[in-house]
């Protein structure tokens, strides 16, 4: 170090997960897109903006954790990777499931959509965590779409 230099402090941290709540799920592992919908439906119903959730699975597909990683506008939910990615690494998770809402009530999913899910996949993969899905769920409606059903969840680069 040179002399006269200022020294830089660095902090010393440390991570952890913070249990806000807990909710019993029945089936206990997410083994459909059925079974995923269930699970999401009564975070997403009835809202006014899109709202995006991310689910842990262990590697029983059960399921770990619950996260809302984003509150947007009427049509977008504005959300990295990172933000999504940070629970599912804090909880050892194997695989993750993302669904967001749709306040129109349509389920179809949009180039955005398609876009994103693209891109959160393949940083799914440098850090060996499997996306097995992402879920758009209509607000106002008992409708939902899968995005690896319709072939938008590539599992090749």
């Amino acid at each position: 170090m040179k002399k006269n230099e200022p020294q830089k402090r660095v902090n010393v941290v440390s991570l952890q997960l913070v249990k806000e709540s807990s909710l019993l799920y029945g089936p206990r592992r997410i083994t459909n897109t059925r079974l995923a919908y269930e699970l999401f439906a009564p975070y997403l119903k009835e809202k006014d903006r899109e709202h995006l959730y991310v689910v842990g699975l262990n590697t029983k597909k059960e399921p770990t954790f619950l996260n809302l990683t984003s509150i947007g506008t009427i049509n977008q939910a504005i959300a990295v990777p990172r933000d999504i990615l940070k629970p599912a690494i804090l909880a050892n998770s194997t695989s993750i499931i993302v669904a967001h809402c749709h306040p129109s009530g349509d389920t179809a999913a949009s180039y955005a959509d398609i876009s994103f899910s693209e891109n959160l996949r393949k940083a799914c993969k440098l850090l060996q965590i499997d996306l097995v899905d992402h879920l758009i769920i209509g607000c106002s409606t008992d409708k939902y779409s899968s995005l690896k059903e319709q072939g938008y969840l590539k599992s090749e680069d």
